[in-house]
């Protein structure tokens, strides 16, 4: 029974990182051979970009492989590692941080974001906020993850939620390129997707209740939800505009 459930958290690791792969391809891993939208063509990406983009794929390389050594009861070699993806983690929040605030600034000054354009701001509005959340719920569910790491579920369950609540961005761009019709039933789904499994896949396994991972779930709804939710309230629009040092 170990195995199947270790092996289970293996494969949604895998897909995570798939994902992952497959949203940032055209964008940074193959972007020489992809033909890139305005805001995106330059010569060479900016620094910062380069180190979260390398810093983040190196998180969920070190997921599969963390994945891997439990499924394979190599569990000293685990804990080792683990402080490295310690490490990881507080280099890919810290590197993330310029990257998502000045993101939409840039937008604003290249003329791609327009403020009389309700749609598009509406738009940035969200994805702006939803970077915001998703970096705070990473945070806070690794920083849980490594506190609590005897208790195995939880720990297991932090690490991987947490990875999975970065899930936004890449869908949208692997939908972007692949399916731009159902960029957002499409992410939507399969952001719920990975969740849901593991709550189901538990409860069956495990034959009780997974508290863990439904906390999981609800935050990453409410990542989700407050994504759009927030950008609705007047508050929040003053709050992006003094972002973008606009005068509203």
């Amino acid at each position: 029974m170990k195995t199947e459930r270790t092996r289970f958290y293996l494969i949604i690791a895998s897909l995570l990182l798939l994902v992952v792969l497959l949203g940032f391809g055209p964008r940074f891993y193959l972007r020489p051979y992809f033909e890139q939208p305005l805001h995106m063509q330059m010569d060479r990406l900016p620094l910062a970009f380069v180190l979260h983009g390398v810093l983040m794929t190196l998180w969920y390389v070190l997921l599969v492989v963390q994945s891997a050594l439990v499924n394979s009861r190599k569990v000293k070699l685990h804990m080792t590692l683990g402080w490295g993806l310690c490490v990881v983690a507080v280099l890919a929040v810290a590197f993330a941080i310029p990257v998502m605030m000045g993101f939409a600034p840039r937008m604003l000054a290249l003329g791609f974001l327009d403020l009389e354009n309700p749609d598009r701001y509406w738009f940035q509005n969200v994805m702006w906020t939803n970077d915001l959340l998703a970096l705070t719920a990473f945070t806070g569910m690794v920083a849980v993850g490594v506190m609590k790491r005897k208790n195995k579920a939880l720990h297991r369950t932090m690490m991987l939620f947490a990875s999975m609540v970065f899930m936004g961005p890449a869908l949208a761009r692997m939908f972007e390129w692949m399916a731009p019709a159902l960029i957002l039933p499409g992410s939507t789904v399969l952001f719920f997707l990975f969740p849901v499994a593991v709550v189901v896949h538990d409860w069956v396994k495990l034959r009780r209740f997974p508290t863990y991972p439904v906390l999981g779930l609800v935050i990453l709804a409410l990542v989700f939800g407050l994504s759009f939710a927030l950008p609705a309230t007047a508050f929040w629009n003053n709050f992006f505009l003094q972002h973008l040092q606009v005068t509203g």
